[in-house]
């Protein structure tokens, strides 16, 4: 069966986001929305479509947003590199270095995967996650399987509050005036994508693929294009912060 496969909307650069929602866009449009099944899904794809437009002329506008960004996705980085080395611990030969890294690894889980929080939220989560990692009794337990899991801690929280500090400059440049922000934008617009994706997909079911082959055919091309920057972004950024030996 021919579907529409799975975007990989949480790990999008803001530009990327759009550019797949631009693109959805217009396919819909040449297509049609009464050829597609989708005329009822329509009209809320495109206000949110709309909604991340302006947030992101907004956002282009203000020198800290780019930098913001890229403090993002390095947090997140960092917090991905963290959790596989204490995946690693898991499968320690040592039974202590094990039941170690397992309570490590509990409050870790406890905080979440921030990749699904809006920034801010994120901001808050890995504060607590990372104050609680250096309390007095986790302290001890990750000196216990590594320095370098101290380490990794405390870059996380050095990196975590460069993003808040830029975070705050920008909303103080704004006058601390609240508009929709492109992550904001994105929460609305993701949920009306999915809900079109999953009634082409259905009606490609049941209804033969006939009439959607040319829509999924040339969507899916325009997402595997953004897996594999996406895949070459991810790359660089594990190059440029691995140590040369």
């Amino acid at each position: 069966m021919n579907e529409i496969i799975a975007a990989p909307l949480t790990r999008m650069r803001k530009e990327q986001h759009l550019g797949l929602m631009t693109q959805t866009d217009h396919l819909l449009m040449s297509e049609t929305l009464a050829k597609l099944g989708v005329e009822a899904q329509y009209p809320a794809f495109s206000n949110a479509l709309a909604v991340e437009k302006a947030a992101i002329s907004i956002e282009v506008g203000n020198i800290n947003t780019a930098k913001m960004e890229d403090k993002d996705f390095e947090r997140e980085d960092l917090i991905t590199g963290f959790n596989h080395l204490i995946e690693n611990k898991l499968r320690h030969f040592n039974p202590a270095i094990r039941e170690t890294a397992e309570i490590v690894k509990r409050v870790i889980d406890k905080y979440g995967n921030p990749r699904y929080k809006t920034n801010a939220d994120e901001t808050v989560s890995i504060r607590s996650m990372t104050a609680e990692l250096l309390n007095a009794d986790n302290l001890p337990r990750l000196t216990a399987l590594s320095d370098e899991c101290v380490e990794w801690v405390n870059q996380i929280q050095t990196v975590n509050e460069e993003y808040n500090a830029l975070y705050e400059l920008r909303n103080a440049e704004t006058n601390g005036t609240h508009v929709t922000t492109s992550l904001e934008a994105r929460e609305v617009m993701d949920p009306c994508y999915n809900a079109i994706v999953k009634r082409i997909n259905a009606l490609a079911l049941v209804n033969g693929e006939a009439n959607y082959n040319s829509f999924i055919n040339q969507l899916n091309g325009f997402i595997e294009d953004y897996k594999t920057t996406i895949n070459m972004q991810q790359a660089a950024r594990k190059k440029q912060t691995t140590p040369a030996e």
